[in-house]
């Protein structure tokens, strides 16, 4: 069989396992939130989508395409989970003939054949091909980028010769394949520029290195201004909304831990399909792998018009830098938004594997100790990359510690055991789009469910943080006209991180059994015939104020405990500590040091005028001695100290 027709039946099959794996178990897990919103804004018209996008962190072109790709089909909930991830899966398949394209281009079939391998058994490629969202398209434009830019350089050194119109029309085609598929990348994720300055600085290297032909700078810098100029309409929608975006923590990044997860991304694909803790081998593994495969490529002494070693690190390097730096003063990062730079990783393994499997360096014999030393080591460095991948999928497929939040389960639940007067509570409010994917609130009425949402939010704001005011007003309000209600928590531990609307139904109401489901808490409550929650906690003891600026508004002891009330009296509050002690008869029955209201709500984002219970249990606090002692650790100073004999009904 001809070598042309053998790599082209390995790279079909290659094709073929691709789309197995991404097919496989394609609707299985349910949506979960941000699957949830991609699911609403592809159902809205263009202009009220392009308006979403506008106020939300992602640019339209994804959800326009998905738009027009669900209108082929008739979505309803029970499909619409495998269409738009089938959506994805497309892109996510495309991207292995277009790397294993690329690696031929830069290297050799070999190499190219075991780029396609390795991309179509990574785990966090499957991973973002099997969900509803822009990254397995932002992924596949990028590396389209990429393979232009390539196939233009191949050319560089034939711009100073008359050519005919046939390879000066191709240099056009590169061109504006390069412009096309950057702008396209632009308006499918903000973070695509940054892999763009790596192409386009590596271009350069390369011009400056091999070429200097001012025809093919002028050319290259026209294709950038069209990327430029056709972004500039979207521009100001992007900066509003970076100025504005309060869905992350204020402070500053703990690189270390960012570059320790986006390495842990890149390698084993964790946290989607491996734990943290269980990445540090694998990781040091790979480490000692991209070495070996870096000296490999490095050894075949290939610098040509591509220079692919230069392509690996301006890709590889320059965009998680960048991302990286940006991010310590805005800390909104996740490893994901380093993907653009995961295609470079492809070509390393996979170009260094053939490198290494097949090494042309003249100063190796065909039979030496050291050819066979560097193909056992081709083939130690690929199986390490195939285990790593099998474990990954395995856990993906099957571990239900990898999977989503589990809005459809608990939906069904709720829905099947739902009793004609009761409604739905979502806490956080911003997560309505998954729970009206599949329930949508403009159903037929066998099918249509009152749903409510706390805090009223359309995207996650860290700065809405919820007190015992708000939610009594709120609960009060909405379920008046109720029996029951059912409270589906989730990113609950940001906006209502003192627990203040369970406290409040699990006192003033009736809470029913509900099962578990994968990290979302469903809850189910019936309310009394009187239901009303009080708008002040019901205070038995009063407290009181340290140094102006925050209160212990009062204490409620209880038969098991204290409820201690606090509230901000200012909005400049650093991050406070409380250090409590409960005595009896001078035996210390109890000692707490931590912040007020628990670890997960420092002071800082506590709202003045809210006020934020914390449990303190102890059994049979009548007759003890109470002290609390609030002061500030960053500076040692001590706000005041208060103490009270605690009094029992």
């Amino acid at each position: 069989m001809p070598y042309h027709v053998r790599h082209r039946l390995g790279l079909l099959l290659i094709l073929l396992l691709a789309f197995g794996l991404r097919a496989y178990h394609l609707d299985v897990q349910s949506l979960w939130y941000d699957e949830g919103v991609t699911a609403r804004v592809a159902q809205m018209g263009v202009r009220e989508l392009a308006r979403w996008t506008a106020n939300d962190i992602q640019p339209p072109l994804y959800y326009i395409l998905l738009s027009g790709w669900l209108r082929l089909f008739d979505p309803w909930p029970g499909n619409i989970a495998y269409l738009m991830r089938f959506f994805s899966a497309g892109f996510g398949v495309l991207l292995v003939p277009l790397l294993s394209s690329l690696a031929r281009r830069l290297w050799s079939p070999c190499a190219g054949l075991l780029t396609g391998f390795l991309t179509a058994i990574a785990p966090i490629m499957v991973y973002y091909s099997q969900e509803a969202r822009m990254y397995a398209m932002l992924i596949f434009l990028v590396s389209l980028a990429a393979y232009a830019v390539v196939r233009f350089l191949a050319l560089l050194s034939r711009m100073d010769m008359p050519t005919p119109p046939g390879p000066e029309r191709k240099r056009l085609g590169f061109l504006g394949l390069y412009a096309g598929a950057g702008l396209a990348a632009m308006y499918t994720h903000y973070f695509a520029g940054f892999a763009l300055l790596a192409l386009a600085l590596y271009w350069g290297h390369v011009w400056v290195r091999e070429s200097k032909n001012t025809r093919a700078l002028g050319g290259f810098a026209l294709a950038n201004l069209i990327i430029l100029g056709g972004y500039l309409p979207w521009l100001p929608a992007m900066w509003r909304r970076f100025q504005v975006d309060a869905s992350y923590w204020s402070g500053h990044l703990k690189l270390s831990e960012a570059l320790f997860q986006a390495l842990a991304n890149f390698t084993v694909g964790a946290r989607e399909v491996f734990r943290l803790e269980d990445a540090g081998v694998w990781m040091v593994l790979f480490g000692l792998a991209a070495a070996i495969w870096l000296a490999a490529l490095m050894r075949l002494r290939r610098r040509g018009a591509q220079r692919p070693i230069a392509l690996i690190l301006h890709w590889l390097l320059l965009p998680p830098a960048i991302i990286l730096l940006l991010a310590y003063r805005t800390p909104k990062f996740n490893p994901r938004y380093l993907l653009i730079s995961w295609p470079a990783w492809a070509l390393l393994m996979g170009g260094g594997t053939a490198a290494l499997y097949r090494p042309s360096a003249p100063s190796i014999p065909a039979r030496s100790r050291l050819r066979s030393l560097s193909r056992a080591l081709a083939i130690l460095t690929l199986l390490l990359a195939v285990v790593v991948s099998a474990l990954g999928l395995n856990h993906w497929y099957h571990d239900p510690n990898f999977a989503k939040a589990a809005w459809r389960e608990a939906i069904a639940y709720m829905f099947e055991h739902r009793q004609p007067d009761e409604a739905v509570l979502l806490v956080s409010g911003h997560a309505y789009p998954v729970f009206d994917t599949y329930l949508p609130p403009d159903a037929p009425p066998p099918w249509r469910v009152p749903r409510f949402r706390l805090p009223e939010i359309e995207i996650l704001n860290v700065n809405q943080v919820l007190g015992w005011e708000e939610s009594a007003r709120a609960l009060n309000n909405a379920l008046a006209e109720f029996g029951g209600v059912w409270l589906f928590l989730w990113q609950d531990e940001v906006v209502d991180p003192a627990g203040v609307v369970a406290v409040q139904l699990g006192r003033y109401a009736h809470e029913q059994p509900t099962p578990d489901f994968a990290f979302l808490d469903l809850r189910h409550y019936r309310l009394p015939s009187d239901f009303h929650i009080p708008e002040q906690p019901p205070i038995t003891q009063p407290g009181t104020t340290f140094d102006e600026a925050i209160e212990l508004v009062g204490l409620e002891p209880t038969a098991d405990g204290i409820w201690l009330y606090w509230r901000a009296l200012r909005d400049d509050l650093p991050d406070l500590h409380t250090a409590i002690v409960v005595e009896k008869d001078g035996q210390r029955l109890l000692e707490l040091d931590q912040r007020p209201v628990g670890y997960h709500f420092p002071t800082t984002r506590w709202q003045p005028g809210e006020t934020y219970p914390v449990w303190i249990p102890v059994e049979g606090p009548a007759g003890t001695t109470l002290h609390v002692r609030v002061y500030d650790p960053a500076s040692g100073r001590i706000l005041g100290d208060f103490e009270v004999g605690i009094i029992t009904e």
